[in-house]
């Protein structure tokens, strides 16, 4: 059976949140979750999500997400989940990034604190983060929302999981298991 493929992050990263796919170097050093598209192909799954790039540097997490065949025509939520973690494995901090399309374009988004209502940035006022949807989705938030700044030593490492919805229903996400994971390291000590 295949399996997907993922790099981990090999050094900071600093990418001008646009939307677009045309500055590879910016996306240089970032962890890489590519899907299988085989292994569910037989049971008919529709695949809509194709690789998730996503890094730190010293202040921001950042993460992109291509699409297969572009960005979808009709109506559709992306919802990106973040944990920072202890070193024991516990979830120091968790948020919601969710972004409304239509017609391939974004509608709103906004970043909020699961179980609170708290909303720390929306597209109105993004303080600090920034969300683009044009050829793929890409995003920024401050390690700080996630009390993973370097000033907060319990938390160790950060997971992001994606998923595409339609119609109130969960269509795609990568990883279909599981999350992708970035240690909350100095840039010296990434390898």
């Amino acid at each position: 059976m295949a399996r997907p493929s993922f790099i981990p992050q090999t050094a900071y990263i600093h990418p001008h949140i646009t939307g677009e796919m045309i500055r590879y170097f910016e996306w240089m050093g970032a962890a890489v979750y590519t899907a299988d598209h085989h292994s569910s192909a037989m049971h008919g799954k529709t695949f809509l999500l194709d690789a998730v790039h996503a890094g730190i540097d010293e202040d921001n997490a950042y993460g992109r997400l291509d699409f297969i065949n572009g960005v979808p025509e009709g109506e559709f939520v992306i919802v990106v989940n973040l944990e920072s973690l202890s070193e024991a494995r516990q979830t120091e901090r968790a948020l919601h990034l969710d972004l409304a399309a239509s017609g391939k374009k974004m509608d709103s988004w906004k970043i909020t604190i699961p179980g609170t209502g708290e909303t720390l940035g929306y597209a109105a006022s993004p303080a600090g983060s920034a969300v683009a949807l044009d050829r793929n989705f890409e995003f920024k938030l401050p390690l700080q929302w996630l009390a993973a700044a370097k000033e907060n030593k319990s938390a160790k490492s950060l997971r992001l999981r994606f998923s595409l919805w339609e119609n109130r229903l969960p269509v795609d996400a990568l990883p279909v298991e599981g999350w992708i994971e970035l240690q909350l390291v100095s840039e010296g000590e990434l390898s």
